[in-house]
């Protein structure tokens, strides 16, 4: 998915929802890059919102980027209510696993376990009345990633998803979980390898720094221009 074809399906969608997430492994010299890529969406698209998970690395930077133009428009799909509420905005919505019906759960663990089959012990664990903390923990983690995707009665499903993907395994954890949920059910997916490439033009200001004259040149532009 290359920008034309971003900017081409938000500007046809009434209220999209993008997706903005990706490997906690995230090199501290790119954090710059998906927040200022997050930023400039957020400018681009004020009929937008977007949703991450609330998890270090990844989602904290793009989540930074959408706060600082308006943070009601960052939405969080956490595995608990209450996960990393400090790191937040209090105005940004939020919405649990825990909070999901029983009747779209099982749609929830069913798209889970057909994404990544080897998890399924772990998403059924979800449902058992007693079961193992550590495998509910996961699986509250990644029924989250799959709620992300599907959506239900309390969040929209989104139009598009980038990531930020692990290079040496993008298939890896949580992240490679969300992107074969999203493949399967046609939401268009862009990692790194594609918009760290993409040409914002004039769109992108220095990172950090909201004053500044806005600087030409894509995302990669925006993240090797240090603030004075």
């Amino acid at each position: 998915m290359n920008y034309h074809e971003f900017s081409t399906l938000l500007s046809e969608t009434a209220s999209p929802v993008v997706l903005l997430e990706g490997t906690r492994d995230l090199p501290a010299d790119l954090a710059p890059a998906l927040t200022a890529l997050a930023a400039h969406l957020a400018r681009t698209f004020p009929h937008a919102r977007f949703r991450t998970g609330n998890a270090k690395g990844s989602d904290e930077a793009f989540a930074a980027g959408v706060a600082s133009v308006d943070p009601g428009r960052i939405e969080f799909v956490l595995p608990y209510v209450g996960h990393r509420k400090k790191q937040r905005h209090a105005d940004s919505p939020a919405t649990a696993i825990d909070e999901v019906p029983t009747a779209r759960l099982r749609e929830i663990i069913d798209a889970t376990i057909a994404a990544s089959p080897r998890y399924q012990r772990v998403a059924e664990n979800y449902l058992e009345p007693v079961g193992h903390p550590r495998q509910r923990a996961a699986a509250q983690l990644l029924l989250r990633d799959t709620l992300k995707v599907l959506g239900s009665d309390l969040v929209d499903r989104p139009v598009a998803a980038l990531f930020f993907v692990h290079a040496a395994d993008p298939d890896r954890g949580g992240t490679g979980h969300t992107i074969r949920v999203c493949r399967a059910h046609g939401v268009p997916v862009s990692d790194q390898s594609q918009w760290l490439k993409w040409d914002l033009g004039a769109g992108v200001r220095k990172s950090g720094d909201d004053d500044s004259p806005k600087s030409g040149g894509g995302v990669t532009g925006a993240a090797n221009h240090k603030s004075e």
